[in-house]
């Protein structure tokens, strides 16, 4: 009888110990729950989108402030753009350098603002010397000097791109001081100031120049596909404190693309003269799909094409309807979405906030 009690002391005494130990036991503490969290799986979105692009460059060997007829033709051309960009739910955008712009403003017609006022997208286009290895004072009066061009014509709001303005020089550095907030029209000449540790292998200052001078650039598919920001022009990896935003995503100019894949070239043998044909439509749709390949969702993505100013006529409706209608039968499967230059730099830098 004593050994019973006894035993049943001793299991009173030990469920005793374990309620006592449930109820003082201590909670878990921050870091618990940290390396906890570190542990569990994190969820990656996968929605951002794959947005298409154009530019389309008033160069700065145009005369347009010379001569009022090139001008006007000009005029026509880009009113003609805006009028089937319309039409068809598209996004397009125009860059100018300084002779479009300084024309718009001594002649008194700003077709540049009617794209804005259409939804449009319009920047400058930096046509700099890429073989002068500009001081970084002068380099930001060049692309100031264009910017504000722009500005006078759209106001700042709507010019905070640029395209061209690769060199020597650190572009990216003097892009940000002279107030731009992307780039686009990435090529080869964006090589120029970085060192050879940076580049593709054998593309030396010579080689770029007179070889590679206009091939679509980075190199590196993911990132000429995908914006990032820079700090400086040394590299072209994302820089975590950058403030100008790499946007390339180019695939050519339109004019050329059937010829430019049939060569195994970025830049045909027939630029900047090669016919706009069908042909050149159907290269594009089969270069979209294969990149919206390399899109995974994680980030936005981007791709451009160039259109020339002297394809936006009217002899070449058919081909620019074709244009049109292809890329909406993309943009019904879901695989892109139209933006202008400037909608893609939103875009980026929404998805980076969130």
């Amino acid at each position: 009888m004593k050994r019973s009690l006894f035993v049943i002391a001793i299991l009173i005494v030990a469920a005793v110990g374990v309620v006592t130990g449930y109820l003082l036991r201590p909670s878990s503490s921050p870091q618990t729950e940290e390396r906890k969290a570190a542990t569990e799986p994190v969820s990656v979105r996968t929605d951002a989108p794959l947005y298409f692009a154009t530019m389309t460059h008033m160069e700065s060997n145009h005369t347009d402030d010379r001569d009022r007829g090139i001008f006007d033709r000009h005029v026509t051309q880009l009113r003609y753009a805006l009028q089937l960009a319309t039409e068809y739910n598209a996004k397009i955008t125009v860059e100018s350098e300084q002779p479009f712009a300084k024309a718009s403003a001594n002649y008194g017609v700003n077709v540049l603002k009617e794209f804005v006022a259409a939804g449009m997208g319009v920047g400058t286009h930096c046509d700099i010397n890429p073989r002068r290895d500009y001081p970084l004072p002068q380099l930001v009066r060049e692309l100031t000097t264009r910017k504000q061009l722009v500005d006078t014509l759209v106001g700042a709001e709507h010019n905070r791109g640029c395209s061209g303005a690769g060199g020597a020089s650190d572009w990216a550095s003097g892009m940000i001081r002279a107030g731009f907030k992307y780039i686009d029209g990435i090529v080869g000449f964006h090589y120029l100031s970085m060192p050879l540790s940076e580049r593709p292998d054998g593309w030396t200052d010579d080689y770029i120049s007179e070889t590679t001078y206009h091939d679509n650039a980075p190199e590196d598919l993911t990132l000429r596909y995908h914006p990032f920001f820079v700090k400086n022009a040394l590299d072209f990896a994302p820089d975590e404190d950058g403030t100008l935003l790499v946007s390339a995503g180019s695939v050519g100019t339109l004019q050329q693309l059937e010829e430019s894949r049939a060569e195994g070239t970025d830049y045909a043998s027939c630029a900047p003269n090669c016919p706009l044909e069908s042909g050149d439509v159907d290269a594009l749709i089969a270069e979209i799909r294969e990149i919206a390949e390399l899109h995974d969702g994680s980030e936005v993505g981007k791709i451009d094409v160039h259109i020339q100013t002297t394809d936006w006529e009217r002899e070449n409706d058919a081909v620019l309807r074709y244009f049109f209608t292809q890329i909406n039968t993309l943009v019904a499967e879901g695989l892109i979405e139209w933006a202008t230059q400037g909608e893609v730099y939103d875009a980026v830098v929404g998805w980076t906030n969130t």
